[in-house]
């Protein structure tokens, strides 16, 4: 008979005492495997954020800052309007490549309102960061319609929205980027006036005088790409000069994104390995026990002719096969507890996440396994060896004690 079928036998009839291993070997896999998922989907979103800011600097009312970080980071809405009339200096200011003005709208929890997001308007004239997410990331073909939105937004049965009691055509969804972009929807100035009108209507304030225009008169921001070579920090000061405003650089943004992105991944290392170095400890301490109990087994099969190399690798066989399946069971429920539950993550931890791609997760999933059967092996041959190398006469007589 094989050694391997030898080995189901003993593990199916209970002569192993495999249960504690396989359970330890599922809580590696999970963590191991549930870890580097995590990491994995951070440190993608901060790439993905890196490429949806676009801008070098966002030049936004004073004392807003934060809300512009919010609008970026966790697609948290807020409105905030600045008179448009810096915008020519700034266009005209030392070390400046580009400006576009945006405008932020938040929609209303209410019936006038199909979900409470941030809408986002852009000038197709100038704009050089919304536009070209707009034209390469479409998910259905371009179509006529009002909007563009984004991939977590619900759209009604009718495949349209309503903002403030206005009924609205959605052009197309973008692709999962991972970051608030996904929780938003894009519309063209001419647009965003009309919403701007009926905001109004409903007690929302934006700008002052005539509802006609507003996005002529005012913004929310000034998106700026520098030139090549310039110095932002020089730039953000002299932008401060012309008072009540404030600039947010897109470098300190992702520095603080990719510092608790960092943090987080430090934590889930620290775990993972403390995990792996517990799982192996345990593991090795119960594989001596169980070969010290079937010391009696081990001289039996030895009188029937089984060499010492044959015993190790019927011990070392066990252990591989408890533990491949403990690795099993431990990836399937952590992926059945990350994926699941990706949203709900992402918004908890405030970050941008961005979820693995398939041949990611399977190479994950080797390589959780491959830990996993590492983890479970090394304490095997250490406890297979003793077991191998007692001589037959004292395991005969251990065994009659």
């Amino acid at each position: 008979m094989k050694i391997r079928e030898v080995a189901i036998k003993k593990i199916i009839y209970g002569s192993t005492g495999a249960f504690v291993v396989l359970a330890f070997a599922l809580l590696l896999s999970f963590t191991f495997f549930a870890g580097r998922i995590l990491e994995s989907s951070l440190s993608d979103g901060a790439d993905k954020l890196r490429e949806r800011l676009g801008a070098d600097m966002a030049v936004v009312p004073k004392g807003s800052e934060d809300s512009y970080q919010g609008i970026i980071l966790s697609g948290e809405p807020v409105e905030c309007s600045m008179d448009r009339s810096i915008e020519n200096n700034l266009k005209g200011m030392d070390g400046v490549e580009k400006v576009t003005p945006v405008i932020y709208l938040a929609s209303l929890n209410a019936s006038c309102c199909s979900v409470p997001i941030q809408i986002i308007g852009y000038d197709p004239e100038t704009d050089f960061v919304t536009s070209p997410w707009i034209s390469d990331e479409y998910t259905t073909g371009e179509a006529d319609g009002d909007m563009v939105v984004g991939y977590n937004i619900a759209l009604d049965v009718e495949g349209t929205l309503t903002f403030f009691g206005r009924t609205y055509t959605v052009k197309a969804r973008l692709n999962k980027t991972g970051t608030a972009m996904d929780k938003s929807v894009y519309v063209t100035f001419d647009v965003m006036d009309i919403l701007l009108a009926d905001a109004r209507e409903k007690g929302v304030e934006f700008g002052e005088g005539s509802s006609e225009g507003l996005s002529d008169r005012y913004v929310s921001a000034f998106l700026i790409r520098t030139e090549e070579g310039a110095d932002p920090d020089l730039i953000a000061g002299r932008i401060l000069r012309y008072g009540n405003v404030g600039v947010v650089q897109s470098k300190n943004m992702i520095s603080s994104v990719t510092g608790g992105i960092g943090f987080i991944s430090k934590i889930i290392r620290i775990i993972t390995i403390s995990v792996i170095a517990i799982v192996v400890l345990v593991t090795a301490i119960l594989s001596m026990f169980r070969a010290q109990t079937r010391r009696k087994e081990w001289a039996v099969l030895r009188m029937m002719g089984a060499s010492q190399s044959w015993i190790l690798r019927l011990i070392l066989t066990e252990n591989l096969l408890v533990s491949f399946a403990g690795a099993i069971f431990g990836i399937l429920l952590a992926a059945l507890v990350i994926f699941p539950f990706s949203r709900f993550i992402a918004e908890q931890i405030e970050l941008p996440y961005y979820g693995p791609g398939g041949l990611k997760v399977v190479l994950i999933a080797l390589a959780a396994l491959a830990v996993t059967l590492v983890a479970g092996a090394i304490p095997a041959i250490f406890a297979g060896t003793k077991a191998a190398g007692t001589d037959c006469y004292v395991l005969m007589r251990d065994g009659e004690n």
